[in-house]
């Protein structure tokens, strides 16, 4: 009977030791211990994708587990974000979208979130949004259609492929008392397409303008951001122009809010180390993105000036 309770009293003393190592092992854990998943809101083959494929090896390599890229595309990336809303803030689950599908979006849409919404990890890249025309247009910059449109009793068009690009023509409208209309299409393709046949007078693009523009073939007339066009540095930027109004348009990362410091700085350098490696900077080059990159607090708070700044222009 004394032999059964000393076995007795060192089993629950091994018990206890075990539930104490493991209660240890889980408090001192650190993120991550499994594959971190990161769902794009866009299709395959895309910017937004071919980016974030492009910085999944380097993000696995800082993070030392795999990083899985999955698609959910729809909303212009509205879809991925709101599920990432059902998803626990532990760092495993993160989505990729672009900057206005958060600053723009939600002011314009009955959305599931809202800026507050999520915590901001990375930013990468800047697409080289643009006014455009023909060069027989005659304008040096976008100073000249506004000229141009002050002494058209009518106004003029162009080729319209966002709400987004509306808004800011309709603020700039209201703002030099024009009239400038917009003509939608169904994308940056069309947009092109409609000027280069003189259909309309001038074109907002994200991108698509960029070959045409290199060979001579339309000139562009001002960036949406705050720094000027790669390639096309002479351009003036709507801001240079005294126009309080931008587009910084970048590919997004971001998890959803209330991760933990800790967490949240791990995920921030990696993403800081995959920016700023070979593979994604050729592949931004080749985009003509630039190598623009925004981590941790500094992309939070671009990201609240920019919605602010659509808010106001809305208003």
């Amino acid at each position: 009977m004394k032999s059964y309770k000393r076995f007795s009293k060192f089993g629950v003393f091994l018990c206890a030791g075990a539930a104490v190592a493991v209660t240890a092992g889980t408090a001192f854990a650190e993120f991550p211990e499994r594959s971190v998943k990161i769902t794009v809101g866009f299709g395959p083959g895309g910017g937004v994708d071919t980016i974030t494929r492009a910085a999944s090896d380097a993000l696995s390599e800082s993070l030392g587990q795999s990083v899985v890229v999955d698609n959910q595309p729809g909303a212009g990336g509205a879809l991925a974000l709101t599920a990432l809303l059902a998803k626990p803030a532990d760092g495993y689950e993160l989505a990729a979208a672009i900057t206005t599908t958060v600053s723009f979006d939600p002011h314009t849409t009955d959305l599931a979130y809202d800026i507050d919404s999520f915590d901001y990890i990375g930013a990468f890249g800047v697409f080289p949004e643009a006014i455009v025309a023909l060069p027989s247009k005659g304008w040096d910059s976008f100073s000249d259609i506004i000229a141009a449109a002050k002494g058209d009793p009518d106004g003029l068009n162009y080729a319209s492929t966002t709400s987004l690009d509306r808004v800011i023509m309709a603020s700039i409208a209201k703002q030099e008392g024009v009239t400038i209309k917009p003509v939608p299409t169904k994308g940056g393709a069309e947009a092109v397409a409609q000027t280069l046949g003189g259909h309309v007078d001038f074109a907002y693009s994200s991108g698509t303008y960029y070959a045409q523009a290199k060979a001579g073939d339309l000139a562009v007339m001002a960036g949406l951001g705050q720094d000027p066009i790669p390639g096309f540095e002479d351009a003036p930027t709507l801001s240079s122009l005294g126009y309080d109004i931008s587009s910084v348009n970048m590919v997004v990362y971001v998890a959803p809010a209330g991760l933990d410091d800790e967490t949240k700085t791990i995920l921030v350098n990696a993403f800081k180390a995959a920016a700023e490696s070979e593979t994604v900077l050729e592949i931004l080059a080749g985009r003509n993105m630039g190598s623009f990159i925004l981590t941790g607090d500094e992309f939070e708070a671009q990201i609240r000036a920019q919605s602010d700044q659509f808010k106001a222009a809305l208003e």
